[in-house]
Formats: structure tokens, C-alpha cells, sequence
């Protein structure tokens, strides 16, 4: 037993804990090394006591039962606490509901980080549940984690190649320590319950650092919380690999490297556009030619190309941002979403200006990203003039090579694919088994729909047509839509007929 009057204790050791908790919790740190702290508690909480202590330090704790006597007599040496802090303690100590809001008001945040986690914390603690978690899913491949409480249980879910799998379920006694363990890596206020807030984690998991965005939403039974796993090398840059037919990228190619003009990547969230835009940047980076973003959020960091975030409380908007990047001197400019109409005007007339502009829309396909411009306010002559290309996206999760099996379709299913088209080909469905965690897909592949503005195309555009007039003529001129090109990868079993209904339309 440490005897409290005498022992000698560092500075090092006594900034582990600070003054507040110190003094709420009754404790004083003894020693620390790499994996655990041995504190002083009070005799009959030290079980209780460790486990909180741990739950946000990291690391193992173990205490020593002393009296209160003792403990505040050590709390007067060596963290100056005077009768008056005391008194304050007693009085505060009924509105504590959790150590996590003193530790928060504290200062202490994020002492640890998942490389950091101790080896041999019990089995059932919060801090081992959530590293498995985060871990597990960086494994698997994961792209977003969403912890949901319900009344009865938490439910964990990992999106995997686009679709959402349940893989877990907590008990409610554990789900606000779990919440509460993730707002604190993440750095947000974990007294704050009632408004939604958004932070960042960075861990490192097999050698290499991964980025998290964490969102939390108020809920009826507590706050959700949705992780964004943004894993650098998982990130293909490759042209070559994204999913293009070889014609398609042929042409793509040839044009991201026209000297101006604006290149537009359609599709819903998730599918895919900044992945091809950070793929195009990349395949035209050069030191002879000075590449800007302005993206919101900044998904990866990109070597020799000048990255800016999106920061609307500060009056860094879209619009705003890229009037500050025409006065920089860029050759190409990427600008993560054209929102409006003044950002819409802004990048159709610096892509008639001299820049190659890079953006995204939200529209279902490529024709439908022309009147999307118009309605925003663009005249038509000038969406003619200069967009060059339009792609519509989607991402269709590959068949898992070794568990995939042909397959008849149904008479409905060729009746609605209109497989007559496709000849006497053999299709395969998902099956599953242990290298695709028995889900039946393993990794997903772009499907383009590509849309070059000719001259014919721009007179079109020009005299306002509709975007199924624009379609029309399109397809007459060899366009090959999103359904068609996710029929190619289905006939060369890349993908399934069941992908194809779920992502595309006719």
C-alpha cells in the first residue's frame, strides 16, 4: 500500500488526471506507464472508479483503497485543492449524472486513439466494444458505420459496398456509453445532446492512417451516430479501373485534357463522382498546370493540387471560393458541387474564360444535367458553349468471383432487361461464402452513361430542347446508357441482373 503523506509523485504523472476530476472523483494518480495507471481511490469504489478512469484514459486502471482522510490529504499536496474546492465538489457532485461531462469540462479529449488501445482491457468494456467496432469495419471495407439507438437495444450497422448489413446488437445499459466513447474521440461536446454535430477521428489501423467523419442526430431514444470511414487506400485513382468501356475512356480521356470547358459528373450521393473527379485530376496532374478545389467536405488529400474547404460560417462558400480562385492564377479548377445559380454562373463563364472547370450535379442522367443548368439561370447558348462532357454514375457491387453461379433469368426479368438484346448468354447471381463475409458481392465498379457535346448536341441545347430530345439524338449519335452499360458488366458476369434493376433504370 502506497503510503499518501510520503510518496514522491511526477508532475507527468498528476497532469494525467486534471485538478476538476481529481477532486470530483476523489482520486490522485500514483504512477503510469505505457498501458496503465495505479490511482488512490476511496476504500469501497475503487471497482467502480477504475472502471470510469479507464473508460476514458485508455488504459488500464488499477487503484488502491484509501480513506477519505488520506485521499484528501494528498489532494491538498500535490494538486493545491483548498477548502473552498472542496466545498464546490460536494455541491457539484449532485449534478453529476456521468464522469463524462466533469472529464468534458475538464479539457481531457481524445487521450487515445485506437493504435493507442490497450491490449488487456476486460473483455466488456465500453473502450474494447468501440475500437472492435471501428477496427472490424476498417477490416471488412466498410465506407460508413451507423450506431442507432432503439428502445430496446443499440443496433450497429456497416454500409459494405454501397448496402447496409446489421452486424451487431448492444444492450441500452452499455449504448450511451458507447455514444459517449465515440463523441469523445471524435472531440464534440458530450454534454450537448439536444443539436446534431459533426467531428473527426483519426486512427491508424495496420500501419496507415484513416480519417473519420462522425455526424450524431438527435433521436427518440438518444443520439445516432454515423461514421464515415475515409480510407486512403481504398481510393483508386486509376482511370483504367474505375469501370469505363474502353471507348468511354478513350474519349474521357481526351477530354479532361482540352485546354477550357466544364466536364460534369451526375448521380445521387454514394455514387462515385468524386472518386472519377479525383481520378480525372489526378491522371492530368502536372507541374506545369496549377489544379484547384473547392470541395465540401475535402474527402482525400491529393499530392500537388491545392485543396480548399467549403467553410459557410466564415462566408467561404462556393460561389465566394471560386471567385477567390480565378484571381489565383488556376488552369483547372474542380468545384465539388454547383448548388446554385451564382456558383452555376460563375463556373460556366470561367470555363468560357480559359479554365477547364471539373463539377457535380445531382440529376438522375447525364441529358437531365443540361436543363438542371438552364433552370438554374444559365442561358442555354452558354451551357452550349461550354460544357463538353456530361457522365451520369452509378457504382454496382461486383459478384464475388469465388461463390458466383449461373443462373436462368425469369421470363420477367428478360421481358424487363429486354435481355433478348444480350444474345444467349450465360448470367450468375451472388451465392456466398467466406471470402465475401457471405454476402455474395465483394467490391463495386462504375457504370457511365457519356454524354460528348457535339455541335449537333450544342445547337440543341442551344435552341432549349428538352432533355428527352436530348437523349434521343444522343443515342441515335452511339450514347450508351447507364441500364445498357450495367448489362455489358452483367453479361461478362462482373455484376448481377438483380444490381442492374436495383441501380439503373430503362
Amino acid at each position: 500500500m502506497t503510503n499518501l503523506s510520503s510518496v514522491r509523485i511526477s508532475p507527468e504523472v498528476l497532469s494525467l488526471i486534471p485538478k476538476d476530476v481529481a477532486l470530483a472523483y476523489r482520486i490522485v494518480p500514483i504512477s503510469v506507464d505505457e498501458d496503465s495507471v495505479l490511482i488512490a481511490a476511496p476504500l469501497g469504489a475503487e471497482v467502480h472508479t477504475e472502471e470510469e478512469i479507464a473508460f476514458f484514459l485508455g488504459k488500464t486502471v488499477t487503484s488502491e483503497g484509501h480513506s477519505a482522510e488520506e485521499i484528501d490529504g494528498a489532494l491538498r499536496t500535490f494538486y493545491n485543492v483548498s477548502e473552498i474546492d472542496f466545498a464546490k465538489s460536494e455541491i457539484n457532485r449532485d449534478h453529476i449524472s456521468d464522469i463524462s461531462r466533469v472529464i468534458e469540462s475538464s479539457g481531457i479529449s481524445s487521450f487515445d486513439r485506437i493504435d493507442k488501445r490497450p491490449d488487456n482491457v476486460a473483455d466488456g468494456s465500453t473502450v474494447l466494444t468501440v475500437d472492435d467496432i471501428v477496427s472490424r469495419a476498417i477490416r471488412m471495407g466498410a465506407s460508413d458505420i451507423h450506431v442507432e439507438p432503439y428502445e430496446k437495444s443499440m443496433r450497429i450497422r456497416y454500409r459494405l459496398d454501397g448496402v447496409l448489413h446489421e452486424m451487431e446488437r448492444i444492450s441500452n445499459d452499455r449504448a450511451r456509453a458507447v455514444i459517449s466513447r465515440l463523441k469523445i474521440m471524435a472531440e464534440l461536446d458530450i454534454a450537448e445532446k439536444r443539436r446534431p454535430q459533426d467531428g473527426r477521428i483519426r486512427v491508424n489501423e495496420a500501419g496507415r492512417a484513416i480519417d473519420i467523419r462522425v455526424s450524431t442526430l438527435p433521436t427518440d431514444f438518444g443520439e445516432k451516430v454515423v461514421l464515415r470511414i475515409l480510407d486512403k487506400s481504398q481510393l483508386q485513382l486509376d482511370l483504367g479501373k474505375l469501370g469505363f468501356e474502353s471507348d468511354d475512356l478513350r474519349a474521357f480521356q481526351r477530354t479532361i485534357r482540352l485546354p477550357f470547358g466544364m466536364v460534369l459528373v451526375t448521380g445521387p450521393t454514394g455514387s462515385g463522382k468524386t472518386t472519377t473527379l479525383y481520378a480525372a485530376l489526378q491522371h492530368i496532374n502536372d507541374a506545369k498546370v496549377n489544379i484547384t478545389t473547392i470541395e465540401d467536405p475535402i474527402e482525400y488529400n491529393l499530392a500537388g493540387i491545392n485543396q480548399t474547404q467549403v467553410r459557410s460560417e466564415i462566408g467561404v462558400t462556393f460561389s465566394a471560393a471560386l471567385r477567390s480562385i480565378l484571381r489565383q492564377d488556376p488552369n483547372i479548377i474542380m468545384v465539388g458541387e454547383i448548388r446554385d445559380s451564382e456558383t452555376a454562373e460563375i463556373a460556366i463563364r470561367a470555363a468560357l474564360t480559359g479554365h477547364l472547370v471539373f463539377s457535380t450535379l445531382h440529376t438522375n442522367d447525364a441529358p437531365s444535367a443540361v436543363t438542371r443548368l438552364i433552370d438554374m439561370g444559365v442561358e442555354p447558348f452558354l451551357v452550349a458553349s461550354s460544357v463538353k462532357m456530361i457522365l451520369a454514375q452509378r457504382l454496382l457491387r461486383k459478384l464475388c468471383p469465388k461463390c458466383k453461379k449461373a443462373y436462368e433469368p425469369s421470363p420477367d426479368e428478360r421481358e424487363e432487361l429486354d435481355l433478348g438484346r444480350a444474345g444467349n448468354r450465360s448470367f450468375y447471381k451472388s451465392a456466398g461464402c467466406p471470402s465475401c463475409s457471405n454476402v455474395g458481392y465483394k467490391g463495386r465498379v462504375a457504370v457511365y452513361e457519356m454524354l460528348s457535346i457535339n455541335n449537333g448536341l450544342g445547337e440543341m441545347i442551344a435552341h432549349n430542347a428538352s432533355a428527352s430530345d436530348i437523349r434521343r439524338r444522343a443515342q441515335e449519335t452511339g450514347m450508351r446508357t447507364l441500364r445498357d452499360a450495367a448489362l455489358k458488366k452483367a453479361a461478362r458476369s462482373e455484376t448481377s441482373l438483380d444490381e442492374v434493376l436495383r441501380e439503373t433504370a430503362a
